[in-house]
């Protein structure tokens, strides 16, 4: 084709311009994979609803519907503003990348910044809740254990805030006057999310470890497997954040495409979180009392027996063990809740 027709722009310029256009197309695929996962979880939510168990599934329900519902209206104003800068205003001066950084505050770009941050909210908080089950029935006190996560949640909440104030006004990219609150908020909530991922990761491998000496390795795998320690940890949204602030404090345009989709990302991991408790696959406190306790005693692991309450099981050769493991879906995602 003729260079004639490249617009006469840097660079540096045209590369962000392909980068923010990439990561559209990017946040459309991740929110198709939302939308399948969140009519998955409904599905699967709303046929085990009952006149028992309402309680524990119409929360659930309603907060998968609440994070779809947030972004589908990020999708949609990403959609429109993606639509303004490179259709209906791209004779802008200095073309859809200035465009972007001008009008970073104008009402359609300002609703997707408040659903992203809301979604952002509510994921961490999933997965501040699933940290809490699976560190349930530990040594240390409860209060103890979440006080540091608890903290890093209510920073991040507090960031983000700061966020929304700024970019009403200007663009947090390129403010060289006021605080950049982006790279706290976002570092914040990454944060969150790898300490968590790493310490969630580190329980499982601890329970896989007790599980396998003692029963067996082919027990306890659908809480413990390498997939399940990904989902329950929610490391994909971490691995996605980190790509995305590396570039970002590098200056890298290309970030642009990551920050874009890291909204729709950190709703797959959220509902492949979910689906795993509906599904009755992901850990609780009864598991940990149905696979193995807490505590095993000494005699209990030489002799290879496990003591769950008041009955004893014989090892992983024994028919009685493997009746004990074995369990519902549903009884398990009761649990789960």
């Amino acid at each position: 084709m003729s260079s004639s027709w490249t617009p006469d722009e840097s660079p540096e310029t045209l590369l962000a311009e392909k980068g923010w256009l990439q990561g559209t197309v990017v946040s459309a695929v991740a929110y198709g994979i939302d939308v399948a996962l969140y009519f998955m979880c409904f599905n699967l939510l709303f046929r085990q609803m009952n006149r028992m168990n309402y309680k524990k599934r119409l929360p659930l329900l309603l907060y998968i519907t609440t994070t779809f519902i947030l972004s589908t209206l990020f999708m949609t104003a990403l959609a429109d503003f993606t639509q303004l800068a490179f259709i209906q205003y791209r004779d802008y001066p200095g073309g859809p990348n200035a465009f972007e950084n001008n009008m970073f505050g104008i009402p359609v770009d300002n609703l997707g910044n408040v659903c992203g941050f809301l979604t952002m909210m509510l994921s961490d908080g999933l997965v501040v809740w699933r940290f809490m089950v699976i560190y349930r029935g530990c040594m240390v006190p409860m209060w103890i254990i979440m006080l540091f996560p608890g903290l890093i949640f209510a920073a991040s909440i507090a960031m983000g805030i700061m966020f929304l104030l700024q970019v009403t006004s200007n663009s947090p990219y390129f403010s060289s006057t006021n605080v950049n609150y982006t790279v706290p908020y976002l570092s914040l909530s990454l944060a969150l999310n790898i300490i968590i991922t790493i310490v969630i990761v580190l329980r499982l491998l601890v329970y896989r470890h007790r599980i396998s000496k003692v029963l067996g390795s082919s027990y306890g795998t659908q809480y413990t497997s390498i997939a399940a320690m990904i989902i329950e940890s929610a490391a994909l949204y971490s691995a996605f954040s980190v790509a995305f602030l590396t570039l970002f404090l590098l200056n890298n345009p290309i970030s642009t495409t990551f920050i874009e989709s890291l909204t729709q990302v950190q709703i797959i991991a959220m509902l492949l979180i979910v689906f795993r408790v509906a599904q009755g696959k992901s850990w609780s406190q009864d598991t940990m009392s149905r696979v193995i306790t807490s505590r095993p005693s000494a005699q209990a692991i030489r002799m290879g027996d496990l003591t769950y309450g008041s009955k004893t099981v014989t090892g992983s050769s024994g028919f009685g063990a493997h009746q004990s493991y074995m369990s519902s879906d549903s009884e398990s995602a009761e649990a789960a809740v």
